[in-house]
């Protein structure tokens, strides 16, 4: 992750647009009172990450493309993105944690990850890079490739 700047509240007061546009730059800024850290402000989409992949790896072991050549990528429609939010009761996260597990298990690409969460490709990539996040890139086989192709027409 990207180098933190620490500031005092009363920094915050003063700085408030500065530490916002700070933060959407992908650099936190750590709130502190007499010394003692107590709040991070960090750009959205980074936080959205860091929540779906905490929620990825608190799930238990399970069979996924990524570390099983036997599994097919299932490859993931916005259908079932929208029923794990209307699950979740409209929370937002659960998108993000049901798209990065899907591209965490090597189900979908981080092309099609990012078209279902409706950011730029690089976007993402920047986002996953700099928070130190996994990058699989491109197809590992021909049939993914296809399958990838074949998942855009949904």
């Amino acid at each position: 992750m990207a180098m933190s700047t620490v500031i005092s509240k009363t920094d915050l007061a003063r700085r408030s647009r500065q530490v916002v546009d700070q933060a959407r730059r992908g650099r936190p800024v750590i709130i502190e009172s007499y010394g003692e850290e107590q709040v991070a402000v960090l750009d959205a989409a980074d936080y959205r990450c860091l929540r779906a992949i905490a929620a990825y790896y608190a799930l238990p072991p399970h069979p996924a493309p990524v570390n099983d050549p036997a599994v097919a990528p299932r490859g993931l429609d916005q259908s079932e993105v929208q029923a794990a939010v209307a699950a979740a009761e409209g929370d937002t996260q659960a998108a993000w944690n049901r798209i990065l597990a899907a591209y965490l298990d090597g189900d979908i690409s981080l092309g099609r990850a990012a078209q279902l969460l409706g950011v730029d490709r690089f976007e993402l990539t920047e986002h996953l890079r700099r928070l130190g996040l996994p990058l699989h890139l491109g197809s590992a086989t021909a049939a993914e490739a296809r399958q990838e192709l074949a998942g855009l027409d949904a």
